[in-house]
């Protein structure tokens, strides 16, 4: 009788631990039925945030309890600003959005870029598809073919705003590497950009490599393009003979100047604005990484030659973290490089 007795405490006891995660799965699921889940992205129609977020979409909403409908909203202006402010201070903290930064999100909030309403520890970092792989790139028919030549000849590039780095990375490199690039701002996104370079108005773009292979294939498989600079940790197996930006250094200082600019870590990072309950935060991370690792999607982003290398968001944070603990002093010559003094 008495292990009877024990037998039974025992699994009342046990009773709690096999049933709260599963009520807590079940509470989510609930919540999310019938929902809709929206993915905020700061560009146009176009390029490879919104692209790549248009894919995500179709996928991401299987892999979340409940199965809720994923659509995505574009916000754009100032440079993705107004996207990121909005999902930090106006969207729902409810779970129902997430939002794809379409450049450095933690970088431009220490630079005091615009109007930086928001807190990059106070995002939830989801995770990431992979580190960004910038690069000022022009056609072959420009005055300059490499940043040594940019130098001394002027080369115009088109940006997407002031705000952008598409701007402020060909900025930094004039005032602290003496190129001559003549930035022309005001376009929406890289397909703009790169339909203005076909035109004639501009020579090049300084955005990310993933834009040229998805885009434009034809001009990378025919060699119409000179890739002046490329901006990551390390080079690119796409790109194994261009320079990394911070292969310019010319004293220590500016190296660590440079290799803050072209890392990228954080750049295609997905977060949930502060506030979500925590069980729905710990599903949408888990959803969004599952979603990196589905066959299906990986065989549309292969189609589409997206790069996914998943990142998770322990490590965007942790970078992130990182960041925010520059010196002052560095952080002063950043702005100055970039136009933010």
């Amino acid at each position: 009788m008495r292990l009877r007795i024990l037998v039974a405490i025992a699994l009342l006891a046990g009773t709690p631990f096999a049933t709260g995660p599963a009520r807590a799965a079940d509470a989510v699921a609930d919540f999310y039925k019938g929902k809709t889940v929206t993915i905020y992205v700061g560009v146009a129609v176009g390029g490879v945030y919104s692209s790549f977020a248009q894919t995500l979409a179709v996928h991401l909403g299987k892999h979340i309890p409940g199965n809720p409908n994923v659509i995505v909203q574009h916000q754009v202006g100032a440079g993705g600003l107004i996207a990121i402010n909005h999902v930090y201070n106006v969207a729902p903290k409810d779970g129902t959005v997430v939002l794809t930064p379409n450049s450095g999100l933690a970088k431009r909030y220490i630079l005091g870029e615009g109007n930086t309403l928001y807190d990059p520890a106070k995002f939830h970092w989801l995770g990431g598809w992979g580190e960004a792989v910038n690069d000022c790139s022009v056609f072959k028919t420009a005055p300059a073919t490499t940043l040594e030549e940019a130098k001394t000849k002027e080369v115009v590039i088109g940006a997407i705003d002031t705000g952008s780095n598409t701007y402020t990375n060909p900025l930094l490199m004039n005032n602290l590497l003496g190129t001559k690039f003549k930035i022309v701002p005001g376009y929406g996104g890289g397909s703009q950009i790169r339909l203005a370079m076909e035109r004639g108005e501009v020579h090049g773009f300084c955005g990310q490599f993933e834009g040229w292979k998805t885009a434009k294939p034809e001009w990378l498989a025919e060699g119409k393009l000179a890739h002046l600079v490329q901006l990551s940790t390390k080079r690119s197996a796409d790109m194994p003979n261009t320079p990394l930006l911070s292969e310019f250094a010319r004293n220590e200082e500016e190296k660590q100047i440079l290799t803050f600019v072209q890392s990228g870590i954080e750049d295609r990072a997905f977060v949930a604005p502060p506030g979500v309950p925590a069980d729905r935060l710990a599903a949408l991370e888990k959803a969004y990484m599952a979603t990196l690792n589905d066959p299906k999607f990986l065989e549309e982003t292969t189609r589409q030659k997206f790069d996914v290398t998943p990142v998770s968001g322990k490590e965007i944070q942790e970078f992130v973290e990182s960041m925010m603990k520059m010196k002052p002093d560095t952080v002063a010559k950043l702005k100055a490089a970039t136009g933010r003094n």
